[in-house]
């Protein structure tokens, strides 16, 4: 491991100088070693070979000649011992006499590091929208929860929808298909998010427009596991006429592509003028946040084109909603029941959904979406 240097200036050693120099400005200095003065050279030398002799001869007396001779040869063959002896007498050969500074910082005992905390374990695989939690009993009186309006004669039980609900095939592949028949549709700048309005609060840029919502409802959706198909073609554009025609053609390729898909979304935002101008901002707010509020739009046959599934659209549209008004009253506007058929004839589990209107921004819009891609994503894996 590489440590940074000690000091904050750079020193460099130099043969010309035998010393530091620093940065202009810096005041560097070195502590110099204690010359240590030696004495007579020849008296340790002296004294060891007197007691040498000494231990000699006490041994000759004894009869060990042989084992002193063996300890001599050892220590005449001991690398370490013969540069010890010579450097006593004539100072340590090989090595540099005069003391070289070494790099600043090596040879220095680094600080300890601090104890550091344990990492907490890895989290599980969660996704970073929480899935919504639904209040226990919140269904005991739902059929009075959900409102359904519109200009229909057609007749039909909510009460009956509520307790027979649509239900939805698990399914390998994706489930879940985004359109835009009017991707331009945009909102109101906030500090967030601010455009240049094309045409009435239109714009086709993707980052400002319904299509950014849609981007946020897959990104919601495949973190929960849902595969998701956007498709991010803005079919208002650049005629706003004919533009569910090209949808429509959209979505019949898609489904046969994909048989596996359960459910598909065409995402708007409504557009309310209020009578003195401006635009009408249709406001939630929850812990102090401002959101969007939603409204499903589920088309019928009563226009006269052939729509065998709008009932069990409806009912899906009814059961999702008694849920998202269960955990967030409020959030959700009345089902809208139109006679038009909106291409939500190819497949049950089709609906439009109205992301807030022209006069709410687009802040808000992705806040609501992100809650009801949770409510998505958790019928979707409960099925």
């Amino acid at each position: 491991m590489s440590y940074p240097p000690a000091f904050p200036h750079k020193i460099e050693t130099t043969a010309a100088h035998g010393g530091m120099k620093c940065r202009k400005g810096r005041r560097c200095s070195m502590k110099k070693r204690p010359v240590r003065r030696r004495g007579n050279p020849i008296a340790l030398p002296a004294f060891l070979c007197i007691m040498l002799a000494v231990l000699l001869l006490g041994l000759h007396c004894l009869g060990g000649e042989p084992a002193f001779e063996a300890l001599l040869t050892r220590l005449a063959t001991n690398e370490g011992f013969v540069s010890g002896a010579l450097a006593l007498e004539l100072g340590a050969g090989g090595r540099p006499v005069v003391h070289t500074p070494a790099t600043a910082g090596s040879g220095l005992s680094q600080p300890p590091e601090p104890d550091k905390a344990p990492a907490p374990p890895e989290p599980a695989n969660e996704s970073a929208f929480a899935a919504p939690e639904i209040p226990a009993g919140a269904f005991s009186e739902k059929a009075a929860t959900v409102e359904v309006s519109g200009t229909t004669g057609l007749s039909f039980d909510v009460e009956e929808m509520l307790a027979n609900p649509l239900e939805l095939r698990k399914t390998d592949g994706p489930q879940v298909l985004i359109v835009h028949t009017h991707g331009t549709e945009a909102y109101t700048n906030d500090e967030n998010y601010s455009y240049t309005s094309e045409e009435n609060f239109r714009t086709t840029d993707t980052q400002y427009n319904v299509v950014a919502v849609g981007d946020r409802l897959t990104e919601v959706l495949e973190s929960h596991g849902i595969q998701t198909i956007h498709c991010r073609s803005m079919f208002d554009h650049p005629s706003y006429n004919g533009s569910y025609g090209r949808s429509l053609e959209e979505i019949k390729a898609q489904l046969d592509a994909n048989p596996s898909i359960q459910v598909v979304i065409d995402l708007h935002r409504d557009d309310i003028s209020l009578e003195g101008g401006g635009k009408m901002s249709l406001d939630w707010e929850q812990d102090g946040e401002e959101y969007a509020r939603m409204m499903f739009v589920i088309g019928s046959g009563e226009s006269g084109l052939t729509h065998e599934n709008w009932e069990q659209n409806l009912n899906w549209a009814v059961n999702l909603q008694a849920k998202l008004d269960a955990a967030y009253p409020g959030l959700m506007r009345a089902v809208n029941l139109r006679k038009q058929r909106f291409n939500q004839h190819l497949r049950p589990g089709s609906m439009i959904i109205e992301c807030g209107a022209s006069g709410n921004t687009l802040t808000q819009a992705l806040r609501s979406i992100e809650l009801f891609g949770g409510f998505l994503a958790a019928e979707l894996n409960a099925a």
